[in-house]
Formats: structure tokens, C-alpha cells, sequence
């Protein structure tokens, strides 16, 4: 099956797809292997913001299960404790994952720029729960040693 891949001229930046022999915009000449390797980062580009977009979600998500957690309700808590738990382990994980795959991209691309900083967010929400999470094992380590 044939699908056409759309990607910014290396000219003057307006979306084209790589089925063009000039763009429409600047009427830049464009060589086809020039255009698959460009639409290769583009897929590559759109695929790190989205993973970058979910981890940031992830890392959200689980502040709100911690506040879940703190339902006085007991299947409720437990749902919230296994969320937050599960999210707390999912997003460093993701985090190393993309950065492996996409940390080493060199693009001007603006959503790029943006993952980047969702990637930064996320890391940054991890990080106080890690804390948190620290420091509950110390108290019950502690509380234990009593």
C-alpha cells in the first residue's frame, strides 16, 4: 500500500509530502532521497513528541493516584496506592527509554523543543515523589526498629 509522508521543505519549511519533484511553495528542486531521509526524521521527530507527551501524562497521572490514595474509601485508596506505585516505576523507565531513543536528535522542529521540555516536566514530577516515597520507607523502616 502507498501512503504519502508528509515533511517540511528543506527549503523554505512548508509542509510537503515526499512525492513531490519540487516543492509547490518555493519551487525548490527535490530530490527523492533526500525526501525519505527527511520524512524518516520526521516520523522519528512526531514519534519522540508523542512518547514525550505521554510520559509527562504518566508522571501527572500519578500525583492525581496519589491523591486517590488519600480517599478514606479502602478499594479506592488501594486502586490509587497500585496506580501511584505503578506510574511511580512506568515513567523513570520511559524516561531512560526515550532519551536513548531520541536524546541524540539534532532538529530546529519547535515540537521538539517542546518534548524536550514535557521530558524535563516529567522528570521533574518524578523526582518529589521519589522523595516522598523514600521517605515513607524510612518511617516504616524506622517504626519498625521500635
Amino acid at each position: 500500500m502507498f501512503s504519502l509522508r508528509t515533511l517540511p521543505c528543506p527549503n523554505c519549511n512548508e509542509i510537503i509530502n515526499d512525492s513531490m519533484s519540487t516543492c509547490k511553495y518555493c519551487s525548490t528542486p527535490l530530490d527523492q532521497f533526500t525526501l525519505r531521509a527527511a520524512a524518516d526524521m520526521q516520523e522519528k521527530v512526531n514519534s519522540a513528541c508523542n512518547e514525550a507527551s505521554n510520559i509527562r501524562n504518566y508522571a501527572g497521572a500519578m500525583w492525581v493516584l496519589f491523591l486517590v490514595r488519600l480517599i478514606p474509601l479502602g478499594f479506592i485508596a488501594l486502586g490509587g496506592l497500585i496506580g501511584m506505585l505503578g506510574m511511580f516505576l512506568i515513567v523513570p523507565v520511559r524516561l531512560v527509554i526515550w532519551l536513548i531513543r531520541y536524546g541524540a536528535i539534532k532538529t530546529g522542529d519547535a515540537d521538539f523543543r517542546k518534548a524536550r521540555y514535557n521530558i524535563g516536566v516529567a522528570a521533574l514530577l518524578w523526582l518529589p515523589a521519589a522523595v516522598l516515597l523514600a521517605l515513607n520507607v524510612l518511617a516504616l523502616i524506622g517504626m519498625g526498629l521500635k
